[in-house]
C-alpha cells in the first residue's frame, strides 16, 4: 500500500482540525503522553513527545498515519490515528486521546468522524474498527456517536502496561 500523503489542506468540519503534527504541538503531545487516563486507556509512552512525533511519521510512512486533533485556530489538544496492521491492507484500526481541557465538548468524536471518513476515501481502506476497553465508557460513546456499532468483546487477548485487558471491537457502519 502506498503511505497516504498528509491531508492539504488539514481535515476541518469548522471545530475541529486535523493536521500533520508540528514542532508547535510538541508541549500538548507531552503532556498527553503524560496523562493519567491516557496512560491508563492507551499504556504509557516511551520516550519524549519528540519521539512520538519521529515514531508517528515512521509509521505514516509504512501506511499508518496520526494527526494532531487541533482546536479550530490550529491549538494541538490530542491525537488521532489509523493503524492498518499485518497482511490486512483493506482494514485501518482508529484510535485517539485528548487532553484532559479538551474532553466532553465532541473533540473525539468529530476527530473520528472526520479520520475515518477520509481513510476510506484516500487509504483505499474498505473497513475501519476501534476497540476499548469495556470499562472506558467514554471511548465506547465516541465510537456509538461516529457511527461505530459493535460487533464483538474479545477476553483477555491485549495487554496494557502489563495488564491483560477485554476489548470491544467496534466496527464503522457505512452505506454501501
Amino acid at each position: 500500500m502506498t503511505p497516504p500523503l498528509a491531508p492539504d489542506p488539514p481535515l476541518t468540519d469548522g471545530s475541529v482540525l486535523l493536521r500533520a503534527s508540528e514542532p508547535s504541538d510538541l508541549p500538548a503531545i507531552e503532556a498527553g503522553i503524560h496523562d493519567p487516563d491516557v496512560i491508563r486507556w492507551i499504556g504509557p509512552t516511551e520516550g519524549s513527545a519528540m519521539d512520538v512525533i519521529a515514531l508517528n511519521r515512521q509509521r505514516w510512512a509504512s501506511g499508518s498515519p496520526t494527526l494532531s486533533i487541533c482546536e479550530r485556530e490550529g491549538t494541538c489538544v490530542g491525537l488521532v490515528w489509523v493503524n492498518v496492521r499485518g497482511l490486512d491492507q483493506t482494514t485501518g484500526w482508529v484510535g485517539y486521546w485528548l487532553l484532559p481541557t479538551a474532553r466532553g465538548r465532541g473533540l473525539a468524536t468529530r476527530a473520528v468522524r472526520l479520520v475515518s471518513g477520509w481513510a476510506l476515501r484516500e487509504m483505499g481502506l474498505t473497513n475501519i474498527r476501534l476497540t476499548t476497553e469495556p470499562e472506558n465508557e467514554r471511548s465506547r460513546r465516541v465510537a456509538e456517536r461516529s457511527g461505530f456499532r459493535q460487533i464483538d468483546l474479545l477476553h483477555h487477548q491485549a495487554t496494557i502496561d502489563g495488564r491483560l485487558i477485554d476489548q470491544v471491537v467496534y466496527e464503522l457502519v457505512t452505506a454501501q
